[in-house]
């Protein structure tokens, strides 16, 4: 038979993905430490946000700032809404008078807790027994003439949820990330000829680890790149960018596609 009449079985032959005659393709799915790692990083950040949770820790912010007189018979009432162990600080100082003012602190109509008279400078803390709406009294109620010159601070130092609940979320995502990298593993393309098997999976920059026959090599391997495969190197194996939009790592062996990664 004439060498120039082409075979219609080979023509129609899809050259695509199916390799060549004796080489043998397959995939399989490996959890990698890297993977462990994550999960394990995962489980700690969710651990950490609820234990911030339940001891969240204390943070502090200016509540009011009082630079302005107070008469005789007047006071000042800020309230605020407290959780059980936050505090209230009143800091600055006091001009008029015997340079005092009455602090005290109010809750539902009732004294929780009395300063008495404080002198400047002014630095006394309240600690809310249990959660509820906390009046802090300013007074010079007990002055008949002198007005006082307030310049003071009031300080809420309150339990910040804000990093507890931080952790929690990132963490949650990390866990199920991880969880499902754990469940589908490394996808990893095997290229088996003879007795020969060449192993490859993705790693950074585009570039692709390899292990022949179990041994992994230092190097790495791209787009680009040819190689002898084979018992006795009697096949091409090459690397190619291929895919129109999202590109992918394409291997050629004799010039057939036999897989993609990642």
């Amino acid at each position: 038979m004439s060498e120039d009449v082409p075979s219609l079985k080979r023509i129609a032959e899809p050259r695509s993905l199916k390799p060549a005659p004796g080489v043998v393709v397959g995939y399989r799915r490996v959890r990698t430490k890297g993977t462990w790692a994550v999960f394990i990083i995962s489980l700690i950040m969710v651990a950490i946000g609820l234990a911030l949770i339940v001891h969240p820790p204390m943070s502090s912010k200016v509540a009011y700032t009082i630079d302005d007189e107070l008469k005789p018979q007047y006071y000042f009432h800020p309230w605020f809404v407290l959780k059980k162990g936050e505090k209230l600080e009143v800091r600055g100082t006091v001009r008029g008078g015997n340079n005092d003012i009455w602090i005290y602190v109010k809750e539902g109509g009732r004294t929780v807790e009395d300063f008495k008279l404080v002198k400047s400078p002014v630095d006394v803390i309240f600690t809310a027994p249990e959660d509820g709406n906390y009046t802090l009294y300013i007074d010079n109620s007990m002055s008949l003439v002198s007005s006082k010159i307030l310049h003071l601070e009031l300080i809420r130092h309150y339990y910040d949820y804000v990093p507890g609940g931080l952790f929690l979320f990132f963490g949650f995502i990390v866990l199920v990330v991880s969880l499902i990298g754990l469940m589908i593993g490394q996808k990893r393309l095997m290229i088996r000829v003879g007795d020969e098997t060449y192993e490859f999976w993705p790693t950074n920059w585009g570039k692709v680890n390899v292990a022949v026959n179990g041994v992994t090599l230092d190097s790495k391997v791209k787009p680009g790149d040819k190689f002898r495969i084979g018992p006795n190197d009697e096949h091409i194996l090459e690397i190619k960018m291929v895919g129109r939009f999202f590109k992918k790592t394409g291997f050629f062996v004799d010039g057939r596609e036999v897989g993609r990664l990642p």
